[in-house]
């Protein structure tokens, strides 16, 4: 089985969040800026992990040129970057737009910037 990736995009008035499982997005969701539990981006990450039977990978990145919005998320995640259920990583930004995934759930528009970004993650681009 393939590992999931988990890419959270964080932005100053929510949280995107899109899980892949190799070429398929499996998972969508918008969520508020910050987590408002210090447990809840471990949690999240560790359900995919027990749901899917394999560790995941989780890649953070900031929407936009201004990403001190980010601070409230990365308060809440604390020291915490994983353990044997996932990894989390930073990337820098999110790369280009262009849709490049087996999208699972077309209902569900404005992700195409985190398929593209996983991708990205998932073919060793820089993660930091």
């Amino acid at each position: 089985m393939n590992q999931p990736l988990v890419m959270w995009s964080l932005g100053p008035l929510d949280t995107r969040m899109l899980v892949t499982v190799g070429d398929e997005i499996v998972m969508k969701g918008r969520l508020s800026r910050a987590p408002s539990h210090p447990r809840a981006v471990q949690w999240m990450m560790e359900a995919i992990a027990l749901w899917e039977g394999v560790p995941v990978r989780g890649v953070v990145s900031a929407r936009g040129s201004d990403a001190t919005y980010a601070r409230a998320f990365w308060d809440a995640v604390g020291m915490d970057h994983g353990g044997a259920l996932y990894s989390l990583d930073l990337a820098g930004r999110e790369p280009p737009r262009g849709p490049v995934l087996s999208d699972l759930l077309p209902d569900v528009s404005g992700y195409d910037d985190l398929a593209c970004a996983a991708v990205h993650a998932s073919l060793g681009g820089s993660a930091r």
